[in-house]
């Protein structure tokens, strides 16, 4: 009789458990910049007549798409508010090399590292992988590098958790030139999820050590000015990572890394 209450409490639970959404909420922030003076109406969110350089060729290299995204407020704010119980103390670095790891040897630099002011023992370290999104008129979205994404980004994640943080995350920036979707709302023209579902649908654990979180980071042009002037900017912890205890030695290292 134990066994059998046992068993339709175990079924009560499953039945009450909500559903989990297919995919976490993004969070976005959207941002404009106008000259103000006393000869013009300024108008915010709106297309220049002459169409400035795509966001997907703007980056020359996938650290300058890096340092750009930490260059900015919104984005580290949303992204130390997703990873740290307390925001106002993270340290980061981009581009991190020695002693950390061996020149010309898998898994690379380190591209982001965070931790809190002393705590260097708790480190998180972000592998970042671009996928580039771009509208076209009357045709699906041009979208490249998902394969590399798959091959690349989750062999280097995986090397970073060998190296031993105490945190690992896999994080995908989508380039998305969104000015050609008809959308009336601009803040709204952005790569369709369906359009996506080869980068959204695949199963990580496939590759990558089950371990390691993944985060989708969307960087949204969705009028014709460069993405320097108008942009939107959007963050979503698709997985946790598991939380290890970090190697002593490596924590040593990070101490000792220099500004």
């Amino acid at each position: 009789m134990k066994l059998l209450a046992r068993i339709k409490n175990k079924l009560k639970q499953l039945l009450q458990k909500e559903k989990r959404p297919e995919y976490e909420v993004t969070q976005y922030v959207f941002s404009d910049k106008q000259r103000i003076d006393d000869k013009s109406t300024v108008s915010f969110f709106v297309n220049n007549l002459e169409p400035d350089k795509s966001v997907t060729r703007t980056f020359e290299s996938e650290d300058e798409a890096v340092n750009w995204l930490m260059d900015n407020d919104d984005f580290r704010r949303m992204l130390f508010e997703n990873l740290f119980q307390t925001s106002n103390s993270v340290i980061f670095h981009c581009g991190v090399k020695e002693p950390i790891t061996i020149p010309n040897k898998m898994p690379g630099d380190i591209d982001i590292l965070l931790y809190e002011k002393a705590k260097e023992d708790t480190a998180i370290s972000i592998e970042c992988k671009i996928v580039k999104s771009e509208s076209l008129e009357n045709q699906p979205p041009k979208i490249n590098k998902v394969n590399s994404v798959q091959k690349k980004g989750t062999q280097q994640a995986n090397g970073y958790a060998e190296i031993g943080f105490s945190k690992v995350y896999l994080l995908i920036i989508i380039l998305d030139d969104g000015r050609n979707y008809k959308n009336p709302n601009v803040m709204f023209r952005t790569t369709p999820a369906e359009w996506l579902n080869e980068l959204y649908g695949f199963n990580w654990n496939t590759r990558m050590n089950d371990d390691i979180g993944i985060i989708y980071a969307h960087v949204n042009q969705f009028t014709s000015n460069h993405i320097n002037q108008t942009k939107g900017l959007g963050l979503r912890v698709e997985r946790e990572a598991n939380q290890k205890i970090q190697d002593s030695s490596l924590t040593e290292k990070i101490k000792n890394i220099k500004d």
